[in-house]
């Protein structure tokens, strides 16, 4: 071995790097990016939970404990507080207003102090400080619970705030006690909020990957080029690549749904054809994705390297592995951005909370739009390279 040969062909690896400005940028922009998404991401805590608070306490010799737990929810950084519902507002009926809003899933929570709430209170604790039973006073938590991590950050920020509000003042164990009201997700475990965003995720790597790979063959062996001198047109070409890998990806999460059901006794509340409907329609845009951008790569390393810029945003940008109140929120715009954030989504809303094609039409027309345009665009993309 001449050690002269060896730095001449490191000399011409590197010319040609020099040439291949885009696959010299690769090396350097995603190794910066992945460091910055996962770190920005990775030990993320739940943060603006969205809420209700509807305060109907009257209070008590000028004390109003209600008003002391919303101002250190309102302190807090896991909460957001959208609204707050008074005695003023009983013409809407605030509580039932506000159990309605989680249930369209509009908030995560509704808490709801009773007009008694205060004088109960007090009331317990002069019957602590003589030994005797106290009574719960009212105080009770709507909550949806299909996503377990934002359904504990809830409960457990909440006990905190009331724990250290109420020893610090009274050096008593609170004597309060909080009632939960599941409206979704009472049996809910991780694997039912997890399997959703698998099965988004296989749909988004199978025809993502199989296209950038086997359009990148063909055109490597010419086919494509015989395939457009042919009378077929560019969109039937576009239409037969979305038919079989958009079926492909409905084949493997249908295998990821019956693994989860047999094996690990998943949770389906609602449709599972509307649930494959929103994979298969996310798989249709993932593919023409994967063929306008093969379409623009001058080789077939510029083509792989789509690969990582598109799939690490998805998947910990996407919400698969934690609610997107765990993003920062200098990343948390760029959540909604991505079309696997609508098909996750989509498919939790369907099965776990049961929700059918009138509750999860926003999220399915993003996902139509999004094969509507990425099949336009490869279609165009074919036409300029014939």
């Amino acid at each position: 071995m001449k050690i002269s040969r060896v730095i001449a062909i490191a000399r011409k690896n590197f010319r040609s790097l020099r040439h291949d400005r885009r696959t010299a940028a690769f090396i350097f922009v995603v190794p910066l990016m992945m460091m910055l998404i996962f770190g920005y991401t990775f030990g993320g805590d739940v943060k603006n939970i969205s809420v209700v608070i509807v305060n109907l306490d009257e209070g008590f010799m000028n004390e109003s404990f209600s008003w002391s737990i919303i101002s250190e929810l309102n302190d807090s950084e896991t909460f957001k507080i959208v609204d707050i519902y008074t005695s003023e507002d009983i013409s809407i009926d605030p509580v039932n207003k506000s159990i309605e809003r989680v249930r369209n899933a509009e908030i995560w929570a509704a808490i709801i102090f009773e007009e008694n709430f205060t004088s109960d209170a007090i009331m317990n604790i002069g019957s602590l400080r003589q030994g005797q039973p106290f009574v719960p006073s009212g105080f009770t938590l709507y909550l949806d619970r299909t996503n377990p991590n934002v359904g504990a950050a809830v409960t457990g920020e909440l006990t905190k705030d009331l724990q250290l509000l109420l020893i610090l003042k009274y050096h008593l164990t609170p004597p309060v006690i909080l009632e939960t009201e599941m409206i979704y997700g009472e049996d809910t475990k991780f694997i039912d909020f997890f399997a959703p965003g698998i099965m988004g995720l296989a749909g988004l790597l199978v025809t993502f990957m199989l296209t950038i790979v086997t359009f990148v063959r063909e055109r490597s062996s010419f086919t494509l080029e015989r395939l457009l001198t042919t009378p077929v047109t560019e969109g039937e070409i576009v239409a037969g690549y979305a038919l079989s890998f958009g079926i492909l990806a409905l084949a493997q999460s249908t295998v990821i749904l019956l693994t989860g059901i047999l094996l690990f006794n998943i949770q389906i509340v609602g449709s599972v054809l509307l649930a494959l409907l929103i994979i298969y329609l996310l798989g249709v845009g993932s593919m023409g994705m994967g063929l306008m951008l093969s379409s623009i790569a001058k080789n077939e390393l510029q083509a792989v390297q789509f690969v990582p810029i598109v799939f690490i945003p998805s998947i910990l940008l996407a919400g698969i592995f934690w609610p997107l109140e765990a993003i920062p929120e200098l990343l948390r715009p760029v959540s909604y951005f991505i079309p696997l954030t609508y098909a996750v989504d989509g498919c939790r809303s369907v099965m776990v909370r049961g929700w059918g094609i009138e509750e999860v039409w926003i999220q399915v027309t993003v996902l139509i739009l999004f094969a509507l345009v990425m099949l336009l665009l490869s279609t165009y993309m074919l036409k300029r390279r014939k």
